[in-house]
């Protein structure tokens, strides 16, 4: 019986010295370094650009993601700067999808790719005074830190999700006769208000559908369209009270922006007669009268066909004489004379038009 017991216990030693051993030649993990660097690529670099909000352009802060081939969440980092690299050292090797947001809202909660790209962007969390929400990715291929003496290398450029329309001047082309140019208001219509972090697919929910009060772009009735701010949909990005007076031939200047996520309509499509619950361009729409005693209030709509993101349109109108009744309704032909400057970022130019 004792040699029995012996030779079980010789056994079991033996079991365990394998498995001590195993565990000791089991290779490690492979490992790398990541560097990513993180540029800003909304900057507006229009000859005239004043920049009004100060804050369009800014980086306030970066949240990075890394998900790994799987899509899952590897790794979070933040970080904040206008100019930001960052190294992360102890990466596992491998395929990795390598996301960056700005001026977002934190994201602790996202836990694969999916998540965030499909993530519901709503217009309001641009906001002119803290930062406008921007995002980029890439991909990259991390390798043993062991194989290669440099790092991998990931660099992303974010932009902006919004495109801005920005009133530039109002000039006075009435006749002498019709005297001084009472500029109430301005305001952008047939925007879009909903996204996605990732930029995919089309935006939608219009504001100040039709040039009208939330809920009322089939109305008719003068009440229901957009006069003051209290009557338009995000209206720190999509209105501006004016109360300006420009005396005849004179030109003042204004240079107030107004944000909407893309709207790729066109003319072809573009339902411009008012009441409507069909498509719109969107419009820059400036309110203003003239004449003597109880004036009549006119709109001056201008379209921007297929408004894109981060681009810029400035907007400089000549009123020479009555505009519309109706905010979404063409003015007669030779009462408004725009000129409409894009952004060159994207062979841009002039486009000249009676409106």
């Amino acid at each position: 019986m004792k040699r029995c017991y012996h030779l079980v216990a010789a056994a079991v030693l033996m079991t365990c010295l394998a498995a001590c051993n195993e565990c000791e030649t089991q290779p490690e993990p492979a490992e790398g370094v990541l560097s990513v660097s993180v540029r800003n690529g909304a900057a507006f670099y229009t000859k005239a650009d004043t920049s009004p909000s100060g804050k369009d352009a800014d980086l306030r802060d970066v949240q990075l993601l890394l998900f790994s081939s799987d899509g899952s969440l590897y790794r979070r980092e933040t970080c904040s700067g206008s100019s930001l690299t960052l190294t992360l050292e102890r990466i596992k090797t491998g395929y990795y999808d390598v996301v960056a947001v700005a001026n977002a809202p934190a994201l602790t909660d996202v836990l694969n790719l999916a998540e965030i790209t499909e993530r519901e962007l709503p217009l309001s969390l641009n906001d002119p005074e803290q930062g406008f929400v921007m995002y980029g990715q890439t991909s990259v291929v991390v390798t043993s830190a062991k194989e290669s003496a440099t790092a991998a290398r990931a660099e992303i450029t974010v932009t902006r999700h919004v495109g801005r329309v920005r009133l530039t001047t109002v000039q006075n082309g009435l006749p002498a006769a019709y005297g001084t140019l009472r500029v109430d208001c301005a305001f952008l219509e047939n925007g879009f208000g909903t996204w996605n972090y990732g930029g995919t697919g089309a935006p939608s929910g219009y504001v100040n559908y039709a040039g009208r009060k939330a809920g009322k772009n089939t109305s008719a009735v003068a009440a229901d369209f957009i006069a003051a701010e209290s009557d338009a949909d995000c209206a720190a990005l999509t209105f501006r009270s004016l109360d300006k007076t420009v005396t005849n031939g004179v030109t003042e200047t204004v240079n107030h922006p107004f944000y909407s996520f893309p709207n790729s309509l066109t003319a072809d499509g573009d339902h411009f007669s008012g009441a409507t619950s069909e498509a719109a361009c969107v419009r820059l729409v400036v309110k203003a009268s003239y004449g003597e005693g109880n004036a009549q209030c006119w709109y001056y709509p201008v379209t921007i066909e297929n408004l894109e993101r981060n681009k810029t349109y400035d907007v400089s109108f000549i009123i020479r004489g009555p505009g519309s009744p109706d905010p979404n309704q063409q003015v007669e032909n030779g009462n408004l004379d725009v000129v409409i400057s894009v952004d060159p970022w994207n062979d841009g130019g002039d486009f000249n038009g009676d409106f």
